[in-house]
């Protein structure tokens, strides 16, 4: 099986639903732009945190691999 790519950027951020919602779209697209879209993949997957009405966003960056 092969090995995934360390991420160069992992980010999680736990808070309100809508705030973090908003927050994790800013974030990927902000990086994406940095990075450079044709050489780096950004993933975001977004699940409930502890509280009622909270939610974690966990967003990550990797290179793209070679075809």
């Amino acid at each position: 099986m092969p090995t995934r790519p360390r991420p160069l950027i992992a980010v999680r951020l736990i808070g309100p639903t809508a705030t973090v919602t908003a927050h994790a779209a800013t974030i990927a697209a902000q990086l994406t732009a940095h990075y450079g879209h044709q050489r780096v993949t950004c993933r975001t997957s977004t699940r409930p945190a502890g509280y009622s009405g909270e939610s974690r966003a966990y967003i990550t960056l990797t290179r793209k691999e070679p075809r």
